[in-house]
């Protein structure tokens, strides 16, 4: 029932009010627009992961965080997109941690190093629930120094396959010498194993094996591979392997940006980032197995299986190699010390509870190398 108090003038004049900050509201809500760079080119997965997560961040907030996603060199050189979020120049960015090994060698072990046998669906949930976050913050705005960034971690990818060669790799026998192709700290892995590692960036990679400046290359994954047009000059294809067995990548806020947004924006970037992730790694399962599958019956690929004997001496070369960082570096040591804590439970989980992927694999009849997980 009305209250006597409100006589009719009074109640035109509420719902007056009422109707006009109901109608004026959303036009409030304060938008914001950002400007992203990634550390790839355009047509890398690795960069299309950010495009996805634009789309995602822009419809979860309907359209109140537009973020403007560009390629690697359209504002800065990649290997200087953190520098520029740091420094305002960017509001955001994507690459990963094994573009800033050059700035501490520790960036490889939140990007791609073996993480004691975790893969990298299994590094996110070490950096989510093990220590790894706050320490891969602490490395960021610490160690390198960039106390203007945000950091986070995002879309973990499948295992990387060992790489393209003109022929299989029979015994570690065989890498001696070899000119190889890799980046971040898989460059001294490969140089334990004997390898003459040469550096070229990702668009260089198929101009160096026409040219002869390297017989043999990794690069990212099936799709990845195919897209750059690897089986066009190598067709023997080699996997699995431990020199990179995935790989987590990095999104990048600039701190004064990240503060002007309100609580709730700052939300649906934090759960779009998670979202994302959980999506580029499903495409991924996708897009790859469908690539091997259209290289190996219609480009004249071979899938070789790496011997046992070259992923054990992978691993001894990378336990060499990371002693020898640990040693000489604090932190180095104490994200080691946290990775194995964890994966000594999660590795020996999974090695436990799920089943070898080879039976099934006998059982229904796919065909494929075989493998455990």
């Amino acid at each position: 029932m009305l209250s006597k108090s409100l006589n009719p003038y009074t109640m035109r004049v509420a719902a007056t009010a009422a109707i006009m900050s109901f109608g004026t509201a959303p036009a409030l809500a304060q938008e914001f627009t950002w400007t992203v760079q990634t550390a790839y080119a355009a047509g890398d997965d690795l960069h299309q992961t950010f495009v996805e997560l634009a789309d995602k961040i822009e419809a979860m907030s309907g359209g109140r965080l537009v973020l403007e996603v560009a390629p690697g060199g359209a504002y800065v050189p990649a290997f200087e997109v953190l520098d520029a979020v740091d420094q305002g120049v960017l509001d955001a960015a994507g690459g990963d941690g094994d573009y800033w090994v050059g700035k501490h060698p520790a960036g490889s072990l939140f990007a791609s190093s073996p993480g004691y046998g975790m893969p990298s669906i299994d590094l996110m949930a070490w950096m989510e629930y093990g220590g790894g976050k706050e320490l891969f913050t602490d490395y960021i705005t610490d160690t390198l120094q960039f106390s203007n960034t945000v950091p986070f971690l995002i879309s973990p990818a499948q295992a990387q396959p060992f790489g393209w060669f003109e022929k299989p790799v029979t015994s570690v026998a065989d890498i001696e010498g070899l000119k190889f192709r890799t980046p971040g700290l898989p460059v001294d892995v490969m140089r334990e194993m004997g390898a003459s590692v040469v550096t070229v960036p990702g668009s260089e990679v198929v101009p160096a094996l026409e040219q002869g400046v390297i017989e043999a290359a990794e690069y990212f994954s099936p799709k990845a591979d195919m897209v750059l047009g690897l089986p066009d000059v190598r067709k023997t294809y080699m996997m699995p392997s431990y020199l990179q067995i995935g790989l987590v990548q990095n999104f990048f806020v600039n701190q004064s940006r990240w503060d002007a947004l309100p609580d709730d924006l700052k939300a649906i970037v934090t759960y779009a980032v998670m979202a994302e992730s959980a999506d580029f790694y499903w495409r991924g399962l996708d897009q790859n197995s469908t690539a091997l599958q259209q290289m190996e019956a219609e480009m004249g690929v071979t899938v070789a299986e790496t011997p046992r004997e070259v992923m054990e001496a992978q691993l001894a070369a990378w336990e060499t190699v990371l002693d020898k960082y640990a040693a000489d570096d604090e932190f180095f040591a104490l994200v080691l010390d946290s990775q194995k804590a964890f994966a000594s439970r999660a590795v020996a989980l999974k090695a436990r509870i799920n089943p070898p992927l080879d039976i099934a694999l006998d059982v229904f009849g796919f065909g494929g190398a075989s493998a455990s997980d």
